[in-house]
């Protein structure tokens, strides 16, 4: 029994995968506390789904080495683009790290490579929860799948939009939604210090460092559950926001 293997779609398949493989890798809606192994099996998949024929089966060594590394980078930009709004949630909680002083008691973040406070810790895996819940990963695989419309799996980079003011608007827009995000805590600490400021001068015999401290602390744990009540908006408009970016440099 002879089987027939069509090199067309064993063309395109590797190269499906080596695009699904740069977007779950760049994309933060995938997190990378997810074991190697399971982000490897998600990234075949993935490019099982998107799989398709290739129209140039004849292409050489050198084109295919070309068509690899198009794709890889292309799957990179998107996943990039497509998973950049949920950093604002890392920056929320970063921002109330600073302003509560807890950021001493930090732990390796896997996610970020760096050693986050307990609150961008709490913000970062929330976020993740939710985002996945949401639909984030049925997102991704339809970017994937839209993008094979936009660019061939065997084409060239040459429709995508301007990178640089997509990219400074992304960030823009990413650093300024944490910010917000971080402001129904942030604003009370800033209050709760400037009170501390009053008493201080009121009192200064008492040890305001002290007291400070463990105050500031306790009001930024009492207040997440007040701010927890907008992360779902803010998840959705990760999820929207980051899909909206990639339609665009996709042409629409």
């Amino acid at each position: 029994m002879e089987m027939q293997i069509s090199i067309a779609w064993a063309l395109g398949l590797a190269l499906a995968v080596t695009r699904a493989a740069g977007i779950v890798a760049f994309c933060s809606f995938v997190p990378r506390s997810i074991p190697r192994p399971g982000r490897n099996a998600f990234a075949i998949a993935v490019g099982l789904l998107i799989a398709q024929p290739v129209v140039n089966v004849e292409m050489s060594s050198a084109d295919l080495v070309v068509a690899a590394f198009t794709n890889l980078l292309l799957g990179a930009i998107l996943g990039w683009f497509l998973g950049l709004l949920a950093s604002m949630f890392q920056v929320a909680g970063a921002v109330i790290d600073l302003t509560s002083g807890v950021s001493l008691g930090s732990v390796f973040d896997p996610d970020s490579g760096n050693t986050p406070g307990p609150f961008s810790r709490f913000y970062t895996l929330s976020a993740q929860t939710l985002i996945i819940v949401m639909g984030g990963l049925t997102a991704l695989i339809q970017v994937a799948w839209v993008s094979t419309k936009a660019v061939a799996l065997d084409g060239h980079l040459g429709r995508l939009a301007a990178l640089g003011q997509t990219a400074t608007s992304s960030v823009d827009d990413m650093f300024r939604r944490g910010v917000e995000l971080a402001l129904p805590v942030a604003s009370v600490l800033f209050v709760s210090e400037l009170a501390f400021g009053l008493l201080s001068r009121l009192a200064p015999q008492i040890n305001m460092f002290l007291i400070a401290l463990p105050v500031k602390t306790l009001m930024a744990m009492s207040m997440l559950g007040t701010a927890c009540i907008v992360f779902p908006r803010y998840a959705d408009n990760a999820i929207h926001g980051g899909i909206t970016t990639v339609s665009r440099l996709l042409g629409g």
